[in-house]
């Protein structure tokens, strides 16, 4: 703007003055700045406020002006509103008028009043909605069309409002049903006479109004079956990457009220609601996909989480990568907001995610390794079922030269920078695994100690150490605040566990590159050093005198000291 112009505004009189004239390019200057000039004053004059309202709406009705400068003037009277609320409500329904087909930007600025100031707008809005009731048999024009649509929306966002929320009003409680009452003969004119035969732009002001419009329905019992009865055309407009985040939107506020209300949807909606959005959760758009995920977490896996754990079991089981992909990331989505009533199906998920540990494509087991990552954070772990999961980590650590054999794709670097980035997940999973989570002790041990001894695991050595370390340590704070000893015991149970041989042997090669730097051989000392009751109750008296005497080499050597440090900085993490 040029220092004219903002020389000029610090004069409102004068800016009353410029309005006056027919001059369409300074309008648009003055416009523009008025409405944060209005917003961000406190107090303007009755006088001020009445002129403005009269030039703003003038200009916003001028079909000779540009669209620009009639969509600023139609902001500034809706800012007015925070001045005299009712002198612009007046002024705006004066030019919305019965069995008159009004002006477009008149109608925004209804909606835009409703949006604004719902409790002012309340009170106005039976009057507005049996006006605009006699105005849609007289709407031809597609953009007029779409302005209604945008109107039903805003109006019912309103209604919606003050339907759940009517005692924060600061008058008496107005009989609502008579409001949705109007609403609902809108919705459903607009849905016979408009939907079927839409254009791409009007479907998508439809699809807008359509969640927003279904969800006030809800709150009525004679009107519920109907609104309900509308979703299926929701959903049979997925097909537009355009407009595909304004439909699950719009399922969004319908599943919501649905909670709210506490409407049971049929199931044959539910089960057509869950396939239409596990088809969309592999669309590329993140932020659809995060909306579709909250889907999946608030209204379905509070309302009815095990329906929903029997989708995803029968629909895991197809082949399909995408499929299996978008389940597994909405099920980690799930397990990390915690969704309480989701604890209850533990079971249920973990033998969900059995069901594709067989698969070798690479996306698909990163996916499951970061489900099970977030399932030990969160304790989706339970001791039954759970090791299976824990034991496909480590096989997964320790798969690169295995798969490389038989290569699946013809193009083997690709195949190895794939089978790596699995290793890598893998590792990652295990350095950052807690052990003392609920319920995480009794599944790993003694099973833990299976993944000493086989060399495939050697690369894992330096987080399943630290792993065994922080189980034997805590649980000989346990030992020794209990009355009776708690100690850990090896037990054969269904896995058949290392001998004492075996992993002293182990232990004993692993812990020879500690002079190097390497941390797994420090790992390995620090077990030598608190597993010999464990290896065996005979080999304690014996590990005190000879233990010393193996590490003597080692304890002289800048590299061993510096490996001990950094040990234990990790056990303290």
């Amino acid at each position: 703007m040029t220092p004219f112009f903002s020389k000029m505004f610090g004069d409102i009189n004068l800016t009353l003055g410029m309005l006056n004239k027919e001059d369409i390019v300074n309008k648009e200057d003055i416009y523009s700045h008025l409405t944060s000039v209005i917003q961000n004053t406190d107090i303007l004059d009755d006088a001020i406020v009445q002129q403005l309202i009269y030039y703003a709406s003038k200009d916003m009705r001028d079909n000779n002006m540009l669209r620009e400068i009639r969509m600023l003037a139609g902001e500034v009277l809706v800012s007015l509103a925070a001045h005299d609320f009712n002198s612009v409500m007046y002024e705006v329904q004066s030019n919305f008028k019965i069995l008159e087909l009004p002006n477009e930007f008149v109608v925004l600025a209804l909606a835009e009043l409703a949006a604004s100031y719902v409790s002012q707008s309340i009170p106005f809005m039976m009057m507005t909605l049996l006006t605009m009731q006699t105005m849609l048999r007289l709407a031809e024009d597609e953009r007029m069309k779409g302005t209604f649509c945008i109107a039903l929306e805003k109006f019912s966002k309103a209604i919606y409002k003050y339907v759940n929320h009517w005692r924060d009003f600061p008058y008496p409680r107005l009989d609502a049903n008579r409001l949705s009452d109007k609403i609902f003969m809108l919705f459903r004119y607009i849905m016979e006479k408009w939907a079927p035969s839409a254009s791409p732009m009007q479907t998508l002001s439809i699809i807008k109004a359509h969640g927003p419009t279904v969800s006030l329905l809800l709150h009525r019992e004679d009107f519920c079956g109907y609104a309900l009865g509308q979703v299926p055309w929701l959903l049979s407009q997925y097909k537009d990457k355009e407009i595909d985040f304004h439909v699950t939107q719009s399922l969004k506020q319908i599943l919501t009220a649905a909670v709210l209300y506490d409407i049971g949807l049929p199931r044959s909606l539910r089960r057509s609601i869950f396939i239409n959005l596990l088809q969309q959760v592999r669309r590329p758009c993140c932020q659809l996909r995060f909306l579709i995920s909250t889907l999946f977490l608030e209204p379905a896996a509070h309302s009815n989480p095990g329906e929903l754990m029997e989708f995803f079991d029968e629909q895991i089981r197809s082949n399909n990568e995408a499929i299996r992909m978008g389940i597994l990331t909405l099920l980690r989505s799930a397990v990390s907001a915690e969704e309480p009533r989701l604890r209850d199906h533990i079971i249920s998920i973990e033998r969900t995610v059995k069901i594709v540990m067989g698969d070798l494509n690479t996306k698909v087991r990163n996916s499951v390794l970061l489900l099970i990552q977030t399932m030990c954070e969160k304790s989706y772990i339970e001791a039954r079922e759970g090791w299976p999961l824990i034991d496909y980590v480590f096989s997964q650590s320790a798969t690169l030269n295995r798969n490389l054999e038989k290569p699946v794709k013809t193009n083997f670097h690709e195949n190895e920078k794939e089978e790596e980035s699995v290793r890598e997940t893998s590792l990652e999973v295990l350095k950052t695994l807690d052990p003392l989570v609920i319920g995480m002790p009794q599944v790993l041990w003694p099973r833990i100690l299976t993944f000493v001894v086989p060399a495939e695991y050697t690369e894992a050595l330096e987080p399943l150490f630290s792993i065994i370390r922080i189980l034997i340590m805590a649980e000989e704070k346990k030992k020794h605040s209990a009355k009776e000893s708690t100690a850990l015991v090896i037990s054969t149970g269904a896995v058949k566990l290392p001998s004492p041989q075996q992993l002293l042997a182990r232990l004993l090669v692993i812990s020879m590159p500690a002079s190097l730097g390497e941390l797994r051989g420090a790992g390995a000392i620090g077990l030598l050093k608190i597993l010999p009751e464990i290896i065996h109750p005979k080999l304690v008296d014996l590990w005190k005198k000879r233990l010393p005497e193996l590490l003597q080499p080692l304890e002289g050597t800048r590299e061993w000291g510096q490996v001990f440090t950094q040990q234990g900085r990790n056990i303290k993490k």
